[in-house]
């Protein structure tokens, strides 16, 4: 199991610069929007549209950031992996609803075992980029097995403890 915690680019001005409001609160983001030079530049997981299921059939608010007809190109990889997408939290947000992050934690983990079900090597990867309240950006980048996003979540909530 790997954690890494870095730096992020400005969610707000980044997307400012390809003409779309930023999220005020909890998101789904294009997996390479640090990166993108153009909003056309833009990918996602395919596993980004599983989470959204998730999200809507278990009632936990969240933004959409891109239209249906404007959502970005997907990001398909093979490999008994599970590239999830990445999660967007405000610190707003987390104050409002401090278990919305690890609601959907517990849920992606749940929707892995059954995915991952008589195997012990499956794996997962996600992202969580976290907005303070001052703008400033922190991510925090998960690889390993699904039991271990909950790590996430703690880690979240020190960043925003700060």
């Amino acid at each position: 199991m790997s954690i890494e915690v870095r730096d992020h680019v400005s969610i707000a001005v980044k997307l400012e610069n390809f003409g779309v409001a930023a999220p005020s609160g909890f998101a789904i983001l294009p997996h390479n929007l640090a990166t993108a030079t153009s909003k056309g530049d833009l990918r996602q997981h395919v596993e980004s549209d599983t989470v959204r299921t998730l999200l809507l059939g278990n009632n936990i608010p969240h933004a959409e950031i891109f239209d249906e007809d404007d959502q970005p190109a997907y990001l398909q990889q093979y490999g008994f992996e599970w590239y999830g997408p990445t999660l967007f939290i405000s610190a707003g947000i987390l104050l409002q609803n401090p278990d919305v992050l690890s609601v959907t934690l517990g849920l992606i983990t749940n929707y892995l075992y059954d995915l991952f079900k008589g195997s012990k090597n499956g794996s997962a990867s996600l992202s969580v980029v976290f907005q303070d309240a001052d703008g400033t950006c922190k991510e925090v980048r998960y690889n390993g097995p699904p039991e271990g996003l909950s790590a996430v979540t703690d880690i979240v909530k020190e960043l925003g403890a700060k």
